[in-house]
């Protein structure tokens, strides 16, 4: 029996480092697994999962790793320009070579990112917001009001609460819940109506209203503000609830995709970074962080900053490779003659109109597991676990990187393994061109 004492489960961006996992050797199986959420639970036994993606394929029949890294180069050597898309859910030095792909081929490389916090990013890049950036560890030690708005990490992220924010015991938290003060503003009651001093209900579309509400009461304003306000929302529950955030030790604003990705998100943003910019104007230590989804995104978001100096949705084939609305991967599906696609479901995750494109073009799949998008896929790939079946390197939702430790053995390469070898593929049939 071997014990790993202090795996990091490979679930969501929180990537809780404190799991506890029971290995028997001799039968290469998880036996027993501690302090993981149940979908982390279910993360790590998804080794057993049925779906799973058995052998690889070429056009629907299954053939051998090599068959399929030869038509896999064949595709994209053939492909003008090609998208390279998805690695959310892949370790940093995947992330890396599916880059170096993309620059090979003068194609397109796009992350979930665009899609889910791509306004954020265009909100960031208009000035200097000192108060965007926290760590986690820093939150958990210092803040005494947190609000939640239009995010529920009981669902999305279940050991957040315990973990970052509400119950952990912190610095100046000494009492844990008990020396915080939860709000949550949501367009919908969710689990979190129950643990809050303050649950502020919207209707969808309001959200910006009410930031804005806010933002005036921050700055003393106090006329005409109530009728701004919908007659079904307490305009005395805003008061009271602005005034403890004036008066708030360190606060911090958790945004999830009810905010980010809304009709209004543009609005939305736009009026809580004016909310959190007055209360740190006014003398109040807050902080706005959102609420990362895949495990790895940051990973993605980090490289590419580091390598670039954008976040997502880089055209290798323009002169200016970032430009969102035109760059990023929705925009680009009338442009691109091949996709690679790399532990993502595009043909589920969007927009019924976009997904058929994907139909008109070769598909490159590398995935562990079967998805619709596997149903239209030219080729495909079966991949190990990454943090399960296959080491890596991950970046929590606030940019701190973490090693992936192999917890079990499989008869899959790693997606890294499978990209590297599509990419020296394509050098050498490039190289032979000359």
């Amino acid at each position: 029996m071997r014990i790993i004492e202090s795996a990091v489960c490979p679930f969501c961006a929180c990537l809780c480092d404190d799991v506890v996992i029971s290995v028997d050797a001799e039968g290469n199986k998880i036996t027993g697994i501690r302090n993981a959420c149940t979908i982390g639970v279910q993360k790590f036994l998804s080794t057993r999962n049925e779906g799973r993606i058995r052998n690889p394929q070429i056009d629907g029949k299954e053939t051998d790793y090599e068959a399929a890294i030869e038509k896999a180069v064949d595709i994209l050597r053939n492909a003008k320009k090609p998208l390279i898309y998805g690695l959310s859910n892949s370790g940093y030095t995947a992330q890396r070579v599916a880059l170096e792909i993309a620059k090979h081929k003068k194609g397109v490389y796009d992350i979930s990112e665009s899609i889910c916090h791509s306004l954020l990013y265009s909100e960031l890049q208009k000035g200097d917001y000192p108060f965007y950036y926290a760590l986690l560890d820093e939150i958990r030690d210092n803040a005494n009001v947190i609000i939640y708005w239009g995010a529920n990490p009981i669902v999305s992220h279940p050991r957040h609460l315990s973990r970052y924010s509400v119950y952990p015991t912190g610095r100046y938290a000494l009492k844990g819940v008990m020396d915080r003060e939860i709000i949550t503003i949501d367009v919908v009651d969710s689990e979190l109506k129950k643990i809050s001093r303050w649950f502020l209900r919207l209707n969808p579309g309001e959200d910006a209203k009410i930031a804005e509400v806010m933002t005036r009461l921050v700055k003393g304003e106090t006329s005409g503000l109530r009728e701004l306000v919908d007659d079904e929302i307490d305009f005395d529950t805003i008061v009271k609830i602005t005034d403890r955030l004036k008066k708030a030790f360190y606060g911090v604003i958790f945004v999830g995709l009810g905010v980010l990705s809304s009709e209004d998100a543009p609005q939305n943003i736009k009026a809580i970074f004016a909310l959190v910019d007055a209360l740190n104007k006014a003398g109040v230590k807050f902080v706005l962080f959102p609420m990362k989804g895949h495990f790895n995104v940051m990973g993605a978001v980090q490289l590419l900053l580091r390598e670039t100096g954008y976040p997502f949705g880089l055209d290798f084939s323009c002169d200016k490779i970032f430009e969102p609305g035109k760059t990023t991967v929705l925009d680009v599906l009338d442009e691109v003659d091949a996709a690679l696609i790399v532990g993502a479901d595009p043909f589920s995750s969007f927009p019924k109109a976009k997904a058929k494109k994907l139909c008109d073009m070769p598909v490159i799949l590398i995935d562990p597991f079967e998805t619709p998008t596997t149903l239209i896929s030219s080729v495909v790939f079966p991949t190990a676990i990454t943090g399960v079946e296959a080491e890596g390197i991950a970046y929590r939702m606030d940019g701190l990187p973490l090693k992936l430790e192999k917890i079990v053995d499989c008869p899959y390469p790693s997606d890294n393994e499978i990209l590297d070898r599509i990419y020296r593929g394509l050098v050498v049939a490039s190289s032979e061109l000359l």
